[in-house]
Formats: structure tokens, sequence, C-alpha cells
């Protein structure tokens, strides 16, 4: 059975052994497809993500070549199916997805009160470095990177409350440290920073935390802090004997499954009521039994198509106004109302609900329709170079001072210009048939 990686550097394991792949493009490859695995990839898309610039006259004869190398590792794992690429990968051979799985056993232990320490300690074991290694930053995989190390994030801030439970105070005080340097803006560890050095008979230091971030998001933000930490420095100025005892700490909601992973717990579910409702059919569908013919279990692709419009409308408007929001915090900066540090903070939380975005793209069931794929794929593509050309504003806003040097930035990078037409170009004979309007690049 493969075993392909994601937590750290991508790679790719047969009978036990991690598989070299030397040059960058097969591997960059490897990571395109399963960032999308069981879904399918057209070849355009290939070809864009592997040359983001401008693709040589040989980059499509290029991307099947790589695709056959690969294809010779993984058999018929990988498959031709129109208008591109899919790979298939079963349950439990990606880290990534058994990671996901192991924070929903923890989210089950943590609501029936069960010890959970040995599960999210195998769960943080998977990891190997930043998700997606070389790639992380790459317009393909910086979304899903994103996402992984937050999940990452929350089982190490679950992992310290059971700590803090313990009374571990000590132990875990250097790692928080280092957490607070890496997410200077992240509440949770700054907490358990200063709960476990309350509790170290540290007062004077836990509350330099608390003041640092007050500070720290004043600057960066304009915000203060949340109410739960203005209420945990209060009791520590007051020395609350609450807080001298070990407490059951205040634990952030159980993690949100991610997109691949909800649609097997709905899976789950329907299972489960198709085992009240008809026995036999439960029996097939979780002994391992054949399946029913495709045609029985799905919609005609025909049938799907207007929910899928209507979801990428909704996501056309998302994105409009994140692009509104830009323009503002544009404006705010170039008249001097917003300082330089505080306009790149504000952009950093567009980006990241444009990363939201393209998760949630990613994520969407799309039809078995050839143009529905390609809209999908370039929507895609549009959200990501969005994200890619967001240097032109960083870039602007990076020299420091009190405000932005110069003008702000109105052209420069066409790329998520020509992305968006080659979007609508595929999109709007979708859009006029089953929502009666058509969509133009410059309104998203």
């Amino acid at each position: 059975m493969p075993e392909f990686r994601l937590l750290g550097p991508v790679e790719l394991v047969l009978e036990g052994e991690v598989v070299p792949l030397r040059a960058a493009k097969p591997r960059a490859l490897l990571a395109i497809l399963l960032l999308s695995r069981n879904r399918v990839v057209s070849l355009d898309r290939i070809v864009d993500e592997l040359w983001s610039d401008e693709p040589p006259e040989t980059a499509t004869k290029a991307a099947q070549v790589y695709v056959s190398q690969l294809r010779k590792l993984l058999g018929d794992r990988l498959e031709r199916r129109a208008p591109g690429y899919v790979l298939r990968v079963e349950e439990g051979e990606a880290d990534a997805d058994r990671f996901e799985a192991l924070l929903a056993r923890d989210d089950e232990q943590r609501e029936r009160g069960d010890d959970a320490a040995e599960t999210l300690a195998e769960a943080l074991a998977l990891w190997r470095g930043p998700a997606l290694g070389e790639f992380a930053e790459a317009p393909f995989a910086a979304a899903e990177a994103a996402r992984l190390e937050e999940l990452r994030l929350t089982a190490v801030e679950r992992r310290v409350d059971l700590d803090l439970e313990r009374g571990r105070y000590g132990a875990v005080v250097a790692e928080l440290e280092r957490l607070v340097r890496d997410q200077p803006l992240r509440e949770r560890p700054h907490e358990q920073l200063m709960l476990a050095l309350y509790r170290s008979g540290r007062q004077a230091d836990a509350l330099a935390v608390y003041r640092a971030l007050r500070e720290r998001l004043a600057d960066e933000l304009g915000l203060t802090p949340s109410a739960a930490l203005r209420d945990l420095e209060r009791r520590m100025l007051q020395q609350d004997p609450e807080l001298e005892a070990a407490r059951q700490p205040t634990r952030p909601p159980p993690t949100t499954a991610p997109p691949r992973r909800a649609r097997r717990t709905w899976l789950a579910a329907l299972a489960a009521a198709v085992l009240v409702a008809a026995g036999a059919i439960a029996a097939v569908v979780l002994g391992g039994g054949s399946a029913a013919p495709a045609s029985q279990q799905q919609p005609t692709p025909t049938a799907g198509l207007r929910p899928f419009v209507a979801k990428l409308e909704n996501f056309l408007a998302q994105s409009q106004a994140g692009r509104a929001e830009i323009g503002r915090i544009a404006r705010l900066a170039d008249s001097c109302k917003l300082s330089p540090r505080q306009a790149l903070s504000r952009l950093e939380l567009v980006e990241r609900n444009r990363q939201s975005l393209l998760e949630q793209t990613a994520a969407l069931s799309v039809p078995d329709d050839e143009k529905a794929v390609l809209a999908s794929d370039r929507f895609q593509k549009a959200i990501q170079a969005s994200i890619a050309s967001d240097w032109l504003y960083r870039r602007w806003l990076g020299g420091g001072g009190r405000c932005a040097s110069g003008p702000a930035p109105t052209a420069g990078d066409t790329r998520p210009t020509t992305a968006k037409q080659e979007f609508v170009a595929v999109f709007n004979p979708l859009a006029r048939r089953y929502s009666q309007r058509t969509w133009q690049p410059f309104e998203f």
C-alpha cells in the first residue's frame, strides 16, 4: 500500500521506502495531484501550476511526460480522465488524512471526557516539518499549507491544555514562549503561557506577556485583547485563589472537520440512516460488498449543475467583497489614515479569507461535467493569482514609517485579470443558464 506524505516535504513511499523524485517539476506535480486527490485535475491547470509565469511551448508535452513518470510508479492509481487526470488515494494512505482523522477522534474523546493525550501525541508525531515543504508558499499549495498549519496549532494547543491540567507548568513554558514568538497575534498560546508562568510562581512575567500582546494588537490591528484575556489579567492582579489550583482551561471548540473529512462524516451518517431503513443495503455499504452502480448512487450531472453554479456565485460574491476591502485599505493607507503596519495587518486578514475561499472551492462537489470541472479549476487559479499578486501592495506598504511611500499600485501584475477572463469564459454559459446573469473579470 503506498503512503503519501504532505505533513512535511512531499513524499511518496512505496514498500516502506521513500521514492526519490529528484526533479522539482515531478515533485510539484505529485503535490498538485495530492492536493486534489480523488478529484479530476485538468491538464490545463497542471500546466498553469507547474509554470506559474509564461509556460513554454512544450509545456503540455512536458507535463504529460511527468504524468507518465508518476504513472510508472503508481500504476492505475493515476488515471486519465477528461479533461485531465485523477490520483486515487484510499483512506489512511495520506498522512494528512490520518492526522485529521485523529483530530476527529480527539473531538469524540473530549466529548466523552476521555483522556486524549495518546491520540494527540500520535497526531503530532505525523508531522516532519512545515506542511508541503518546499511548495508551502507556491500559489497552488499556500492555502492548504496554511489550513494544515492551523490544524497543527490547534492540536498543539489541545496537548498543552492537557499538560496544564496535569500541573506540568514548567515543562511547557519554553514551548509556549516559542509558540508566542512564532504566532505573535494568536491569543490562545498567550493565555496558556500566562497560566503556566503564573502557576510556576512567575506572576510578573505572566502579566508582562499580557502587556506585550495588548501593545502589539493595538499597534498592528487597532484592537484590544479578548474579554477572556482581560479577565485573566484582572484575576492575576487580584491574585484570585482559584488560579492557583489546576483548573480545566477554556478550550477551543472542536475542530471543524475539513471539507474532505466533512463529506466522509456525512457519508457515515447516511450509512447509519440506511442501516435503520434497510439493513440489507447497509450491509453492502458498510460490509465492503459490491457497491451499487454509479448511476444509482449519484444524481445526473445536469441535476448537480444548478447547486454548483449557486455555490460558485456565492464564492464570487465573497471574492467581490475581498476586492472591495483591499481597495478600501489602499485608500486609507494612501491618505495616511492607516499606517503601513496597520494596512499590512488588515491585508493579511483579507488574504486569509481568500485562502479560506480557496479551500472551500477545492472541497466543492463538482458535477461530472467538463465545463463545471474547468470552471472550478479556473476559479481556483483566479483566486490563487489574486493572492500571489498582493506582493504589489506588500511592496508598497513595506517601507515602514507613518505613511505609505508613494501612490497606491494600480497595475503591474496581469495574471489575475487573465485568470479571471479565462474563468468567466467557461463559467458565464453556466451562469446564464441557471441564474440568468453573467460576470465580468473586474467584478471579483
